[in-house]
């Protein structure tokens, strides 16, 4: 494929996500699909085990909700915790794409799956900050808001006046944030005092580092009962997703 009809089909591939592109992983020569058949054919067998010590099992991976901290009260779900289906949102306040999605598509989801209990929504932090200079302040806002349990407002805040208000300079923006505090009705200098916090900030920190410990760079990306979706897709694309993991209990 020549570079002048390959460089639309990479826009294409970014066009719905903040972050780096990862390119795909190329394709095996038949030489090489050859040689590796070859060599599974001559693998040498096992010996049957005796009687000897039983191995140590492997260690298992920590599940998703072990990973990002999820809990049945979590500040920053929303839902029926027993709902059947988790859309675990990983999200950066001033990536545009993030906004995006809130606009267009999450209300939908809201409307249709979370409020009629298919759903559970989880909200998670991935500050793309060499991309985007407050996305750190923001997040910190936003779980501030989280320990006085008006997440969800500061979330909306936050996406509904980005680009308006704020974006680009965190100094500037860490003081509107304390405004937006004011506003939503949470107690200002408790808010302050958390935002201030250094271990507020290595809190926000630890959660991106886990969500990269993931190989995820990109904003927004989403679990949907651990199935994967990148970008800021149509409500259609997530409608059936929804409906295939609730099998068929979309109420």
């Amino acid at each position: 494929m020549r570079l002048h009809t390959l460089a639309p089909l990479l826009a294409c591939l970014i066009l719905a996500a903040c972050g780096a592109y990862q390119p795909p992983t190329p394709a095996r020569s038949a030489v090489e699909q050859r040689q590796t058949s070859m060599a599974l054919e001559r693998r040498p067998t096992l010996a049957a085990l005796g009687d000897g010590p039983t191995p140590a099992p492997r260690p298992t991976s920590p599940s998703l909700s072990e990973l990002l901290a999820i809990t049945a009260d979590d500040p920053r779900a929303l839902g029926d915790p027993a709902a059947p289906v988790t859309i675990i949102e990983l999200t950066d306040f001033e990536c545009p794409f993030c906004q995006q999605f809130v606009r267009e598509t999450r209300p939908q989801i809201v409307e249709r799956f979370v409020a009629t209990g298919v759903v559970r929504f989880i909200a998670r932090d991935l500050p793309l900050s060499e991309l985007h200079p407050s996305a750190l302040a923001a997040a910190i806002a936003g779980r501030c808001a989280a320990s006085q349990g008006k997440f969800w407002p500061m979330y909306e805040q936050l996406f509904r006046t980005h680009d308006t208000e704020w974006g680009g300079y965190p100094e500037r923006d860490s003081k509107l944030f304390v405004t937006f505090a004011g506003q939503l009705g949470l107690d200002v200098d408790a808010f302050t005092a958390c935002a201030s916090d250094p271990a507020t900030e290595q809190a926000v920190v630890a959660e991106a580092s886990a969500v990269a410990r993931l190989g995820i760079n990109v904003t927004p990306t989403f679990f949907v009962n651990g199935q994967q979706l990148r970008g800021a897709q149509p409500f259609k694309a997530f409608e059936a997703l929804i409906e295939q993991a609730a099998g068929g209990d979309s109420r």
